[in-house]
């Protein structure tokens, strides 16, 4: 009994002593575990505190932005929420990254935001629009008037009334009285609906302002090479551009902001309901400014050029066919021949041609002009002249086709231009937010209000 007893102790001491060993071990990995929780729950703490400072600032967004234009940045000084309520010493630096004015992040918002609002009976509307508009054929329609511009009688005209002068004085005086009655209003007319389209230069170039010489078959051709540049499809057309061009249809007021259909007064309203009518009166003009980078009604007035030019080369191309109407005009040609050849004796003989397509372009720029001003009006027109079953546009509608042939980065450049008139400022759309503890961590998060990288 004695010696189970003895067992027994020398047992129990050994546990004791066990114990007595492993327990600063096991305090010591206790107070590890301990302070390892308690960096993590500060490490915890700081990143909450920095992606506080994050949403504070990503929440302070312009609203005047997003209800004016649909759109999301930050136009306010960049702040910091103080860290009393944290468990930390450290400063914070919140620091804007990207801009709201990038090509790239502009057209991310404006497909965000146009995807949700764009309706499927508009695309189909447009697209219906376009197809029948290329009902027309181009190569019929240009070569038309090239079969105008290719005649020798241009030329011959051109070397016996600019090139040559009279060989005799006596009858060359009164050829000039002649011409400056019966040509040069005809000329005057073309010149003076024309001219503010500035196109006349060697390169097809819009700032220059020469006059065009209408006996000059080159000079004459480049009014097609024109329409043939404004509807150039480019490669890269894409449903985004359309998403771009409806958005910029829908914020931005043009100079027309009616449709007239069947006497009927249709006014156009932005998405959240605001009327174009009364965003004319503080924004005039700001659709022409995308369209032409322009200012203010100079932007109006270059459309209204380009619309005329359009409007004109068709009237041309179609009263080109029309052979009731060149008939009359050869014979008012053959009288003006006949009149060059009384006056200089025989000397000079004319072929009749060019003065009746003199005739043809004046009819056809008045024409031209006339649509022009309906369009303005907000009528529309039919896009082949007396055509019922051609599409009939409107002048939102010739916009769009502007639009559509342009680059997509000048149009975004020019929407951004505009917005940020309105809403200046740096236009954050992504901050980053970032603090060094004192021992030398960094914590650092990035945030903003698009996926930047999902495109």
């Amino acid at each position: 009994m004695k010696a189970k007893a003895t067992t027994k102790m020398t047992q129990s001491g050994s546990l004791a002593l066990t114990f007595c060993l492993l327990l600063p071990v096991v305090f010591l990995f206790l107070l590890t575990l301990f302070d390892n929780a308690l960096k993590d729950r500060r490490d915890l703490d700081l990143s909450r505190w920095v992606a506080a400072n994050l949403e504070v600032n990503l929440a302070n967004f312009d609203q005047e932005l997003w209800q004016s234009f649909g759109l999301f940045a930050l136009n306010k000084p960049l702040d910091s929420i103080p860290s009393a309520n944290y468990d930390n010493t450290a400063s914070i630096q919140v620091t804007g990254m990207q801009t709201l004015f990038e090509n790239k992040l502009l057209s991310e918002q404006i497909f965000s935001h146009m995807k949700l609002r764009f309706p499927a009976e508009m695309i189909r509307e447009i697209s219906h629009r376009i197809s029948q508009v290329q009902i027309i054929d181009d190569n019929s329609l240009l070569g038309s008037l090239d079969e105008l511009f290719s005649e020798d009688g241009y030329a011959e005209a051109q070397d016996y009334l600019i090139t040559k002068p009279p060989a005799d004085p006596e009858w060359g005086e009164e050829l000039d009285e002649y011409l400056e009655e019966e040509i040069a209003p005809l000329y005057n007319k073309i010149a003076s609906v024309l001219m503010p389209v500035h196109i006349y230069d060697q390169k097809g170039d819009i700032t220059t302002g020469k006059k065009p010489d209408f006996f000059d078959p080159e000079s004459m051709s480049r009014l097609a090479s024109v329409f043939d540049s404004i509807l150039a499809v480019p490669s890269t057309t894409a449903l985004d551009k359309l998403y771009i061009a409806g958005y910029a249809l829908d914020y931005f007021p043009a100079a027309v902001s009616i449709r007239i259909r069947s006497q009927q007064t249709i006014h156009r309203y932005t998405p959240d309901g605001r009327s174009h009518d009364d965003l004319i009166r503080s924004r005039p003009y700001e659709l022409e400014e995308i369209l032409t980078g322009r200012q203010g009604k100079r932007a109006a007035d270059e459309i209204k050029s380009k619309l005329i030019v359009l409007r004109s080369l068709i009237q041309l191309a179609h009263h080109a066919k029309d052979k009731a109407l060149r008939f009359t005009y050869r014979l008012a040609a053959r009288g003006f021949v006949a009149g060059i050849a009384v006056i200089s004796l025989g000397t000079i003989i004319l072929p009749p041609e060019p003065f009746e397509y003199l005739m043809l372009i004046a009819r056809s720029v008045a024409d031209g002009s006339r649509d022009v001003n309906r369009l303005r009006s907000g009528y529309g027109v039919p896009f082949w002249p007396e055509e019922r079953s051609s599409v009939t546009l409107y002048y939102h509608d010739y916009l769009l086709l502007f639009m559509l042939v342009q680059s997509e980065e000048e149009i975004l450049s020019r929407i951004g231009a505009i917005i940020q008139r309105h809403h200046p400022g740096p236009g954050w759309v992504k901050l980053k937010a970032e603090t060094v503890t004192e021992q030398g961590k960094t914590f650092s998060l990035e945030g903003g209000y698009q996926a930047t990288d999902s495109r």
